[in-house]
């Protein structure tokens, strides 16, 4: 069996050791540490979607490609191309369900959602005014192609329309998609699919930030909550959307009037979210995914249920990166920190995900406690920063 795969988390790859199969990576890191763990590994950008599908082609030539994998965002409309071009599977599947168009997933779900959410696709500032004026100046602008927070602004009356449109519009290169502001707190369901049968893993709650910008500041793992309804609404949004093999995380915010989406991604979920899983449930997401692609059993690692929890680390003011103290005291939960900025790089309140600093990650008997520890970390760390990098006189 010769399984493709169009990009790799570099955490996720020691899962590629074991498998019964030949294993081809497409990957944008020209030596990336994922190469010694493949059998072929290639470079090449697969935003790229034509040099992506003629990589492929070469490597179906003379060794003919079984199943094609993808588990990376922006690799899912290369992976649909390779796989229609080969003739071969895609998971996540069917390539008909791939499309990243946040505003097409809108349409599809529109017809079946519990909670619908107006939304409108804006080509110009007016036109998000209008919009805007419509849901009583209680809206979202972001891209309609892009994860992250990327491009994600609130607005709360017309005069944040010029700054909503100016950072929508320069992540989204074009037009700008706005929605309705849901208002609750937000959750994540992780989905297993397999030929259209639909599982739960496990229910993520979401601690965010608010507005301007929604930052995703942790996540707790399993949700504290009766999970029925999320679960129920999740199984019937993959539906709607036409997924059937591959992971799924869809995301919500459970509103006063139910659980309303707000995405849904073909994939596992970022943000460390599968590693959670790991440690909370013994379930590996990435491991599953490809044995599911192979066509082959597995059986899932016993464990006592457990919490796990990240907290992210956003930077509490702008300068230079101190150094990490070296002297912390963490709670025993804490079973990694994770600081990545070098000392003297300029820092400062995240707009997106990506420019935050760092994480704590806990794991403990259930989700109250690991969360806990998590947030005990993180105030310890955060405030330790902050007076290394402003010392008493």
């Amino acid at each position: 069996m010769h399984l493709l795969m169009v990009g790799a988390w570099p955490e996720l790859a020691n899962r590629l050791v074991g498998l019964p199969a030949r294993v081809s990576l497409l990957q944008p890191v020209p030596d990336g540490r994922e190469a010694d763990w493949v059998y072929r590994y290639v470079h090449v950008d697969y935003t790229d979607v034509a040099a992506a599908a003629d990589a492929a082609a070469r490597i179906h030539a003379v060794d003919p490609v079984d199943v094609v994998v993808g588990v990376r965002h922006y690799a899912l409309p290369a992976l649909a191309a390779i796989a229609t071009a080969l003739g071969v599977r895609s998971v996540p599947g069917p390539v008909s369900s791939l499309a990243v168009d946040k505003a097409g997933v809108r349409e599809l779900l529109a017809a079946t959602a519990t909670r619908p959410v107006r939304f409108q696709l804006c080509a110009s500032e007016s036109s998000v005014l209008d919009f805007a004026r419509e849901l009583g100046f209680q809206a979202v602008v972001k891209p309609p192609i892009g994860v992250a927070k990327a491009g994600v602004h609130v607005i709360d009356g017309p005069a944040d329309v010029p700054a909503a449109w100016r950072h929508a519009s320069a992540a989204a290169r074009g037009p700008v998609l706005v929605e309705e502001r849901l208002r609750g707190p937000e959750f994540s369901v992780e989905v297993r699919s397999v030929d259209g049968h639909h599982e739960v893993v496990a229910v993520t709650e979401k601690d965010c930030s608010g507005p301007p910008h929604f930052i995703e500041l942790g996540h707790t793992v399993p949700a504290r909550i009766d999970t029925s309804t999320l679960e129920t609404e999740a199984i019937r949004a993959v539906d709607a959307i036409g997924h059937r093999t591959g992971p799924s995380h869809v995301e919500f915010v459970l509103t006063g009037d139910g659980p309303a989406v707000t995405e849904i991604n073909r994939r596992m979920g970022g943000d460390r979210i599968f590693e959670l899983l790991v440690l909370a449930t013994g379930r590996d997401p990435m491991r599953e995914t490809l044995l599911d692609a192979l066509g082959e059993p597995h059986e899932h690692r016993e464990i006592p249920r457990r919490g796990a929890a990240i907290r992210f680390l956003a930077a509490p003011f702008t300068g230079p990166a101190p150094a990490l103290p070296d002297d912390l005291v963490l709670p025993p939960e804490i079973v990694r920190v994770h600081y990545s900025p070098q000392p003297g790089a300029t820092i400062g309140p995240p707009t997106t995900n990506d420019e935050r600093i760092g994480y704590v990650l806990a794991v403990a008997d259930n989700a109250e406690k690991a969360a806990h520890a998590a947030e005990i970390a993180r105030s310890e760390l955060l405030d330790r920063l902050v007076k290394v990098a402003d010392p008493p006189p």
